[in-house]
This record gives C-alpha cells, structure tokens and sequence, in this order.
C-alpha cells in the first residue's frame, strides 16, 4: 500500500493548538492590538481557504475530504432559467444563471411564479434528482409532462434548447426528444449533419464539456496540495470497450511501471469498488486501487495529485472529450491522457500532454512529477485557454446568441490601469506595457507627479492602438495615497488595476487578473508570491513562493486589482509610503477577500535601495524568497 505523507502534511490536528483564547493573549502581549487585529483578521482569512484532509480507512482506503461548494449569486442573476440536468451540470449551470428545477407534478406552478427567459434541458438519465426518471430516453419516452411544457413554451414565445451530452454513443436513443425542442446542441460535431436531416431545421451547434470556474479553479487548499504523485479516477471494463481497455492499459501500466521511482506513485479511485468482476481493476492496478469518491471529494483529490490522467471512452470525434479533461486543469493539475482529436481541437500539445506508446508515457509521468516548474508552465497556458474558450459563461454565451437572447451575453469588464509617477523617463515604458496587454478593454491614466506629461507620450500611445488614455498632473507636495485616489476618481472602468512605473508586466497580465477575480470570487486580487529581480546580484527571486493561489490579506502593490466601487469605498491613506498597505488593510478589515493569484508575468525590479521608497537589504529579500534563476529569467517569467 503506498505510504500517507506525514500528518501534518494532510490534517492539521487541532488537538495540538492552543485555544483561541490562549493564542490571542499570546498575540496581544506580544505585540499589542496592533497584531491582535492582524491575527483575527488573518484568522477571519483562513476561513477562506478549503482545506484538504486526507487519512487512511481501517480498510486501507483513502479518505479524502469534500471540497467545499461556494455560496456564489449567479453571473446573470436577472437570467431565469427552467431546467432539467443530471447532477453534473445541475452544480456547474447553477452558477450561470437562477436556476428553476423543473419538476413534471408541478411544472405549470413553477413556471406562474417568476417569467422564464428559456428551458434548458439536456439528455438527463434521472433529471432533477431522478424526478424525470425515464421521461426523455426510453420506450416511453419522451413522457406527456415534458411534452406538455415544450409545447407550452413555444405557445408562450419561451426558447428551449436541448442538449444532448450524450452524443454520439446514445443519438438514437435521444433523437425523439430532441424533436420537441427549438434549438439542439450535441457534444459531437460529426453528428449535426445526422440532426440536420432528421429534425428538418439547422438550428443545431456543438456544446462540447467546459470547466465551471466557482467550483473548479487554482485556489489551493490548506494543506496537501499536490502531496500526492498519480492518479486515476475512473471505471475498468474488462468485457466491453477493447480501445479504451487498451487505453488505460497502456497508461496506468506506464504509470504503475514508474510508481516505484515515486514517493507515492499511482493511486486509483474506483467507480465500482467492489462486485461485479468485470468492472475491478486487474493486477498490478488493483492494487493500486485506494478507494472510491464522490464528486465533492473529486474536487479536493483533483488538487493534491501532480498528475492526473485520463483515457477516452470516444477516440474518434472532433468535439467530445471527458469533463475531466476541462476540469482537472482548471484546478491546476496537469493531465496526460492517450490520443484523442477532440483534446488536439481544444488545446494545444504543450497544454494537456497525449501519449501513445508506454515509453513516452513512462518519461511524462517521471518528468512532470520531478518537475514542479514544467507543472506549473503547462497548466498556466492550459488555464488561460479555459479560461478564455472553455467555461461554462462561453458555452452558455452561445446558447444564448443562437436562442435569440443575445441581450443576456455577458460583457467581460473594462480595466483602468492606474499610474503615479514621479520620473518621467518611465512614461514610455509605461505606455508601451499597457499597450501591449491582451484580450482586455484597457483604459491608461497617467498621473505626472510633480511633472506635466508631455504630448509625445500620448502620441505614441495611439500609435500602439491604445486610444483611451488620460493624464493628470499633482504637484510633488501631494501624498502618493492621494495622488491613486485622483486617480480612481478619474477611472472610467470597471475595474482598477495600480500598476508601477519601472517594474515589468507580460502582455497577458491584466487578462490573467481578471480571470483570478472570475474563479476566486474574490473582492480584489494581486499577487503576493511574485518574482523579483535584484540587479546588485543579478539574480531572479520568487517571494513568498507558499502563498500562490492563496487567500491572504497582503499583495504586492504593484499588482493590485479590483473594482473601482471597492477602491472608492476604501480610500488609500493620504501617505507618503504604505499607501498599498494601508488600502489593503481597509479591505480586509471590511470582511472582503483578498486572492493572491500565480507568480507570473509580473517581475518586481530591484534597481537598490536608493531607488526605493520601501528599503531593505538584498540579504532580507533573499531570506523570504527562492532563488530561481541568475539574470532576468524573463521568457521563463512571462508565460
């Protein structure tokens, strides 16, 4: 059986703390009120953060904790929405839109209650709870009660799309309720010509699988995150399926053929533990089995692996893949999975890795296990394609448009980028940073401090496309937390992002932050592990490497971003120096979350204390950070 790393690696054990009594008397005598409130608020943050208990059943089985579901209002709250899911897609479309569970003894009620703008179903086998149980596919399928709202809705002016999930294996047996329906969407393209021919419309598209990011995203538990090495989570069929058997042999066989140059090596969760012979795992798999997990617990155990796998039950459609594919890599564990068009289609090859011979398996397991860095590379891009292209918003956003509710589409927010400065030698750098971000509406406001900016820097700021831009001007005497505040005051967009003068930001930066707001839900978001560079050493640091994907109550103020209602309800101080730690601290203390996002595509630049307002020696800097490269490391940096 594969050894549990340490306790304290996956429970704390709260026998061995002190009271919370014990503790804020520690606090208090130590360093007054002042650090009193920073442990309560700290405290307060914690509750933020999922934890990730892992233990060994009396059985041998792993025992993995449930991750927590967020208490999230819906993007479009205004959006009501009549459905009928399976529990998958009942937990990652609730978050899109407010949800009514259609249910066939009551339907007429619920829909009197609240207007609906559409019905979404999809080839449900037990729908709602095993409340449509046999309603859509079956020999008396579809049943009079679905029949009877669909034809109600098209009475009503009341858009309904049918989504058939289980295409193409279960086309026929789905084919007659799909017929009710206004628009149909199948998770294979190689099937919308058969639903052309036999529905007699084209009012037909792909809805292939996505990533939900309240639920599956980055944000790292407590403890145990990617403790463990490999994993598979799945079903083994030994009479039927000979290619994906093939699949999973020659995969998990890689994978169990390299466990023994792990620390932990293969572990596999069983959909059907137990019984049926022709669903258990052979040896040498089965003993690698450890047990069977719920969904919730699904979600944590996608976090504490360096790698997941996985192998297709289709191999030959354009379009349909696993979830899993979607969402292990938007929880930030990469994934290596056999051959499939459909992930070709979706990512590129340095995204989710494919393998078809055992070798190649055997050297991709062993190097992303060993490697942290090469993890951490391919999930960020893998990240930011879900991100961009593959959530459940983008998917829905094209339901929407084809159902001629195009009003409904949401609008990704526009961004002020924030700058104070004080040297302007530094305004072209600026100009040419946030000119060169990718895939947001950025507004530029350059505040001169102490100086008139001059007219060449506007210019060139067209010149590269960046057409809203606005200088303000404040005389040297003003405080820099006033002069951010000007700057707010004077911001057009949704959001605000500080941004300093001479350090570096890649081009995906601003885009990256907000996608960290969208999966964190959090009020602001920056980053509070980073790197640094220290041009006296010529070195490149990663500071405060453990508090990636973290909730916190301190980033870096470079990288601060948020809504520009939170910037003006929180004021910075009227300050000189510790204006970002003064905001932050407003916002914490308000009870607003604060996520420290990834480490990249932002480089802090160390020029000397001189340079600086906030001073502190090289050896300081070095003490809480990781050394990770000589010189400036920037192509490894800006991902």
């Amino acid at each position: 059986m594969p050894p549990l790393p340490p306790p304290e690696v996956l429970m704390p054990d709260d026998r061995r703390r002190p009271s919370d009594l014990r503790t804020a008397l520690w606090h208090l005598r130590r360093g007054g009120l002042s650090q009193l409130r920073t442990w309560r608020r700290r405290r307060s943050i914690a509750g933020h953060q999922p934890s990730a208990g892992l233990a060994r059943r009396a059985d041998g089985s792993l025992d993995v904790a449930a991750w927590p579901m967020p208490d999230r209002a819906p993007r479009r709250p205004q959006l009501r929405v009549g459905v009928i899911l399976d529990d998958f897609s009942r937990l990652a479309l609730g978050y899109e839109w407010q949800q009514v569970e259609l249910v066939p003894s009551r339907w007429r009620e619920q829909v009197a209650e609240a207007p609906l703008d559409l019905v979404f179903v999809e080839s449900a086998w037990h729908g709602n709870g095993d409340a449509w149980q046999y309603a859509l596919t079956g020999t008396s399928a579809p049943r009079p009660a679905l029949v009877e709202l669909v034809a109600w809705c098209r009475e009503n002016g009341i858009p309904t799309v049918f989504w058939n999930k289980e295409d193409p294996v279960h086309y026929a047996e789905f084919l007659d309720t799909a017929k009710l329906f206004d628009h149909v969407r199948t998770t294979d393209s190689e099937r919308l010509e058969d639903y052309r021919r036999d529905l007699g419309h084209d009012r037909v598209g792909v809805m292939a699988f996505a990533a939900q990011p309240a639920i599956h995203n980055p944000v790292r538990p407590g403890t145990g995150h990617q403790s463990r090495d490999v994993a598979f989570a799945g079903m083994y069929f030994a009479h039927k399926y000979p290619e994906r058997r093939a699949q999973m042999d020659l995969l998990l066989g890689a994978a169990a053929e390299v466990s023994s140059r792990m620390p932990v090596g293969l572990e596999i969760f069983s959909r059907y533990l137990g019984g049926d012979a022709n669903y258990q795992f052979p040896e040498p798999l089965g003993s690698r089995v450890v047990g069977s997990l719920d969904y919730a617990q699904m979600l944590t155990a996608y976090r504490l692996y360096k790698v997941f796998l996985n192998v297709n039950s289709i191999v030959d459609s354009p379009s349909m893949c696993a979830r899993r594919i979607f969402e292990i890599t938007a929880c930030g564990t990469p994934v290596v999975s056999t051959a499939s068009p459909a992930i070709e289609n979706f990512f590129a090859a340095d995204e989710v890795l494919q393998v078809d011979e055992p070798q190649e398996a055997e050297w991709t397991l062993r190097a992303l296990v060993n490697s942290p860095e090469l993890r951490d590379h391919l999930v960020h891009v893998a990240q930011r394609r879900i991100w961009t292209e593959h959530t459940y918003e983008r998917r829905v956003d094209e339901v929407l448009a084809a159902a001629g509710l195009g009003s409904k589409v949401r609008r990704r927010p526009t961004v002020s980028a924030l700058v104070s400065s004080n040297r302007p030698q530094q305004m072209m750098h600026v100009v040419e940073t946030v000119a060169a971000q990718q895939g947001v509406d950025v507004e530029l406001l350059l505040l001169g401090h102490g100086f008139e900016v001059e007219a060449a820097v506007v210019e060139r700021a067209r010149e590269l496309g960046l057409e809203n831009v606005q200088v303000l001007h404040a005389p040297s005497t003003q405080s820099l937390g006033a002069c951010l505040n000007q700057l707010v005051a004077a911001a057009s967009g949704d959001l605000v992002a500080k941004m300093d003068d001479d350090d570096l930001y890649g081009p995906h930066y601003l885009s990256d932050q907000l996608h960290a707001l969208d999966y964190s839900g959090a009020a602001l978001v920056g980053k509070q592990a980073h790197h640094m560079y220290l041009e006296a050493q010529d070195l490149t640091i990663v500071r405060f490497p453990e508090r990636e994907h973290k909730f916190t109550d301190f980033v870096m103020g470079p990288t601060i971003v948020t809504s520009r209602e939170v910037a003006l309800a929180h004021p910075f101080g009227d300050l000189g120096r510790g204006e970002d730690t003064d905001f932050l601290r407003q916002v914490a203390t308000d009870g607003l979350s604060i996520y420290s996002s990834d480490r990249f595509n932002f480089v802090q630049m160390r020029y000397g204390a001189a340079h600086h307002t906030w001073e502190a020696s090289s050896a300081e800097l070095l003490a809480n950070s990781r050394v990770h490269a000589y010189g400036t490391s920037i192509a490894h940096v800006m991902v």
